[in-house]
Order: structure tokens, then C-alpha cells, then sequence
């Protein structure tokens, strides 16, 4: 098989076109609730042939989705109301997922309202396998966080080890929100939230729920607008967690000595964002 990374491809590389807005052209995968409304409104010469066809499509989806791993979904705006690409679509999607153990949701758009309609369409217990989920480069704020960490308190992803929710607005209300999680040991091992306009009282929420995290939880907040106090109190969370280590101090590394240092990694998030929901980041 040839490599298809714009890096090392040597071939004519095929690019997904963008939509109007934008966003890679792309449908999510059809589940066998969405197949039978499509099979609704087509007509059989024989109309037994419909309930065959279903059933078949059916067996088909749970055995491609149910095995598949990894899915990537990058630059893909999910909007609500779209007949293709919802979150609600996408959550039933999910649903049947059962060994998925990493899920990139990048630069898809997503709101408050959108992770909250993906969030309610997912199913108690739905995602066992997940490990790795991100949600970098999206537009929810912390009602988005409690919204997604919500889903944790129904036995959804138990398993998982790594959040990323780097270049969203969370604040630090998010901030506390997700220090709540990590308290719970979700994610287990890893949480970062670079470029997430989190301060002193986000970071020291983080420090203080650190002791209950997962053994080997580690957070990385670089590129905030956290002051000396909250670096100070997440640094010694994170030494008196792992024991001191050079990793420490470039997890809580900010970019402030000036005055116009935080105005620019705010612009630089943005831009970023920006690149994301255009689809043209690889994995």
C-alpha cells in the first residue's frame, strides 16, 4: 500500500472538495435507523424487497461500524437540523461503535447546543473501547464541557485515557468542570486544554482535583492566560503526582511576559480554528 501522508505521498493526492462554508464535503456513516426512513420513501416492485434490504443493511453497519477503531473527523461541520451531518446523526452513528478506541472530532463547528445534542444522543453505556477522544479546535464553552463530561456519569467511555480540548473557549468555568471529571479518574491519564482562555481559578480547580485523578493523570495547560499563582499551584500538583520533572514546567508554560501576548495566542487559537474547520489538517 502506498503512504498517503502529504508528506511522504509520492502520487497525485485526492482532495475533498469544501462546502459553501468552508468545511469538507463529507457524510457521516449511515445507521440502519437512518437506511429504513430512506428506504420509506423509495418504491419496490416487490414491497417485500424493502424489509430484505433493510435487514441486510443492517447486518452490513453493525458489522462495519461495530469492528471499526478509529474515526476521524476533521474539519466536518456538525450542524443541527442537517439531514447528514447532525450531531444527533453522528451520536446514533456512535452508538453502535463498540470497538472504537479513538475518535478525532476537529474543527467540526460544534457549540454549546451542538456537543449538547450529541451528548443526549448518545446511548448509557454507548463507547466501551474509547481510549483517546478529541475535540480540539471547536466553538463550545463550558456549558459544551459539562454537557460532554455529563455522558461519564451514564457509564459512557469507561474506558477512556485521553481528553483533548485544546483551542476551545472554555474558560475556567470549563476548566472546573473538567476538574470534576478528572476527580472521577475520566480521563484517566491525560487532559489537555492548551488555548482554552483558562485563569488562576480554572488552573488551581485543576491543581486540587489532580490528587484524585487517575495514577498517572497528567494536564497540559500551556498557552492560557494562568497568572504565577496557578502555575505555581498546578506545577505542585503535578510534582507531587509524578515527582519533579522538566515536562512540569512546559505543561504549565504561558506565553505572557508582554503585554500583547495573550492578544496574539488568542489570535493564533483563532486562526488555528480557522485551519481546522476547513479540513485541510492531516493525521
Amino acid at each position: 500500500a502506498k503512504l498517503s501522508s502529504l508528506q511522504s505521498a509520492r502520487w497525485s493526492l485526492v482532495i475533498d472538495v469544501s462546502d459553501e462554508g468552508g468545511g469538507a464535503e463529507r457524510r457521516l456513516p449511515t445507521t440502519p435507523q437512518r437506511m429504513a426512513k430512506l428506504l420509506a420513501a423509495c418504491r419496490f416492485t416487490n414491497g417485500a424487497d424493502s424489509a430484505t434490504v433493510l435487514a441486510l443493511y443492517e447486518k452490513t453497519a453493525k458489522a462495519v461500524l461495530g469492528t471499526v477503531e478509529k474515526l476521524y473527523y476533521i474539519g466536518l461541520p456538525l450542524v443541527r437540523g442537517d439531514a447528514w451531518t447532525s450531531p444527533a446523526l453522528l451520536a446514533e452513528a456512535l452508538n453502535y461503535c463498540e470497538s472504537l478506541r479513538t475518535l478525532f472530532l476537529v474543527g467540526n463547528r460544534l457549540d454549546d447546543e451542538g456537543v449538547a445534542e450529541l451528548a443526549a444522543g448518545l446511548e448509557d453505556s454507548a463507547l466501551p473501547a474509547l481510549e483517546s477522544l478529541d475535540v480540539t479546535a471547536n466553538r463550545f464553552g463550558a456549558r459544551g464541557v459539562g454537557a460532554l463530561c455529563g455522558v461519564f456519569h451514564r457509564g459512557v467511555a469507561p474506558t477512556l485515557q485521553m481528553l483533548d480540548v485544546s483551542i476551545t473557549p472554555i474558560g475556567d468555568e470549563g476548566a472546573a468542570v473538567l476538574a470534576e471529571a478528572l476527580a472521577t479518574g475520566k480521563p484517566s491519564l491525560a487532559l489537555a486544554l492548551s488555548c482554552c482562555d483558562v485563569g488562576d481559578e480554572g488552573a488551581m480547580a485543576l491543581a486540587a482535583s489532580l490528587p484524585a485523578a487517575g495514577q498517572g493523570c497528567r494536564v497540559n495547560a500551556t498557552f492560557n492566560r494562568i497568572g504565577l499563582a496557578g502555575q505555581a499551584a498546578l506545577l505542585e500538583a503535578l510534582e507531587a503526582k509524578h515527582g519533579p520533572q522538566p515536562g512540569h514546567a512546559i505543561a504549565v508554560a504561558q506565553m505572557n511576559l508582554l503585554p500583547w501576548s495573550y492578544p496574539l495566542v488568542h489570535a493564533w487559537g483563532r486562526g488555528w480554528r480557522r485551519v481546522a474547520e476547513s479540513g485541510r489538517v492531516t493525521i
